[in-house]
């Protein structure tokens, strides 16, 4: 059975101005050695995917999403976190919690499907995000699949100001090897596929 590994209350309050925020914010490649803390982590994909309320039966997340489909998932290829194996993970939304899926230094992997982007390996995580086509097909038709760049680039956007915020550096990437990459996170690349990396680390 998979592990299951319950994150940190997210802080929805406190951090510096957003104007400042986005005056600071840059893709940042070099990172520090220090462990990210896990408390660190769930704010990070809290701010990309956390549920924070809901309209009907619709729930609605911190980053936007066209007709409220969100249809990108997060994988998190850890690294470096504190009270966590290196391994790669699948982030549960309406849990808040962690599915591991395999341990060991995924990173390197990452790396390597990212055409040799080597951050992937040397930040505390790399995001893995995909997306699950079928949410947007239901409503839109094949129209709903060009929403998916939309959506990748909501949670993208997201997880750059919230790594600021927190002095975290952050470099998202699109140029990735899409077979090898869907074949890391155990995507069959048609229902659900690999659309966007990010890698977030400690600046030096």
């Amino acid at each position: 059975m998979s592990e299951l590994i319950k994150l940190p209350a997210p802080t929805p309050s406190g951090g510096p101005p957003v104007w400042t925020v986005m005056a600071a914010r840059r893709s940042v490649r070099h990172y520090g050695v220090d462990p990210m803390p896990l408390q660190v982590l769930s704010q990070l994909l809290w701010s990309t995917h956390g549920i924070t309320g809901d309209l009907g039966v619709h729930e609605l997340r911190n980053a936007p999403s066209a007709g409220a489909c969100y249809p990108i998932d997060a994988y998190v290829a850890a690294n470096s976190v504190q009270r966590l194996d290196p391994g790669l993970y699948r982030y549960l939304t309406g849990d808040h919690a962690l599915l591991l899926l395999r341990g060991g230094n995924v990173g390197k992997e990452v790396a390597r499907a990212a055409l040799g982007q080597r951050m992937c390996a040397q930040g505390s995580v790399a995001f893995v995000w995909t997306a699950v086509l079928p949410r947007t097909t239901g409503r839109y038709g094949q129209r709903g699949h060009r929403y998916v760049f939309m959506d990748a680039g909501h949670v993208g956007q997201n997880m750059y100001l919230a790594a600021t915020a927190l002095g975290y550096g952050c470099c998202t990437i699109g140029a990735f090897d899409d077979a090898e990459m869907n074949k890391l996170v155990g995507v069959d690349g048609s229902v659900e596929t690999v659309v966007y990396v990010a890698s977030v680390g400690p600046r030096e």
